[in-house]
């Protein structure tokens, strides 16, 4: 294991902002990579919300490389993660999610919040169902970005945008990787809070132009006795694209509200 050290420095504490020592991890999608969320953790700096301490690489065999420390200056650390293989399937992936959880517990750290983004959603998901209890840091908050949770083949670039519509009552149709969550949904880590979004570029196709608004909105019926709190949010247009979401001022916002900002 290699680890490389970032310059330090203490963000300028801001007022509305909660400060802790409890990491969000970012993980990126199918061909995702530094700049899937990189524009984003830069802009968090930048506005003193949130540091960037930590990049994990994590390598083809799962072993991983380490840039960075998180240290103890409630300054609401971040840790990137990257996947050497950017084409893996979500299973695989999600292995590799849990390599990084069990390196991160044996730092001390012992809670996290997990932000991802298309595909890393749905091995985000896969990974709190199956390996998050033994030697892995709780996870308080869950983001999942774009996430294709009831699509047929969770990476593939097709001309028309699969979905299975919603319902009141829920999809009209469920994939064999829903079946699988709806079935799993009782592991779901305690006292989770969700925060799902989705986006529309208004173009008819319901649709952020790879992931269908009812796909990644169909996780609303796999939480709704499960998770401790679950909230939506639709991106629309332009900055609704399925590449463009994670880099959009109000996703950024949003985050800001749902992982740091402070309550009364």
């Amino acid at each position: 294991m290699k680890i490389r050290y970032f310059s330090p420095g203490m963000l300028v504490k801001q007022k509305g902002i909660h400060y802790s020592n409890v990491p969000t991890v970012f993980i990126h999608g199918y061909e995702g990579s530094s700049f899937s969320f990189g524009p984003l953790l830069h802009r968090l700096e930048k506005e003193n919300v949130a540091k960037r301490e930590m990049t994990i690489i994590v390598q083809a065999d799962g072993t991983l490389t380490v840039e960075g420390k998180i240290n103890k200056n409630n300054d609401n650390p971040t840790i990137m993660v990257l996947f050497a293989k950017d084409v893996a399937d979500e299973t695989t992936q999600s292995k590799w999610i849990a390599h990084v959880m069990h390196y991160l517990y044996r730092q001390k750290i012992t809670r996290i919040n997990l932000v991802s983004h298309s595909m890393g959603g749905v091995s985000a998901l896969r990974y709190l169902l199956e390996d998050s209890r033994e030697k892995t840091p709780t996870t308080e908050r869950f983001v999942a970005i774009a996430a294709p949770f009831n699509d047929l083949e969770i990476a593939e670039e097709t001309k028309e945008i699969f979905a299975y519509e919603m319902t009141k009552e829920g999809p009209k149709g469920e994939t064999p990787i829903y079946q699988y969550f709806d079935k799993a949904m009782n592991r779901l880590p305690k006292n989770l809070q969700v925060l799902d979004v989705a986006g529309d570029l208004k173009d008819g196709s319901d649709s952020d132009g790879s992931v269908s608004i009812h796909s990644a909105f169909a996780l609303r019926y796999l939480l709704q006795e499960h998770a401790a709190s679950y909230q939506e949010l639709l991106i629309t247009e332009k900055s609704g694209s399925h590449s463009n979401i994670t880099k959009s001022a109000e996703l950024e916002n949003a985050l800001i509200r749902f992982l740091w900002e402070k309550t009364a």
